[in-house]
């Protein structure tokens, strides 16, 4: 699943997120979204 990419200037971008750590249930499902997120876009990296 491909994700929204946010550009910098977002006001998103400030707000800060609750942590999570390797026992996040979807944590492989979620990387495997960025990548593909990043790939379909071109990217070369993710923040």
């Amino acid at each position: 699943m491909k994700l929204p990419i946010v550009a910098y200037g977002d006001p998103v971008l400030k707000k800060v997120c609750a942590p999570i750590d390797k026992s996040y249930p979807d944590l492989q499902q979620l990387i495997s979204n960025m990548f593909e997120t990043m790939n379909n876009a071109n990217g070369v990296g993710l923040a």
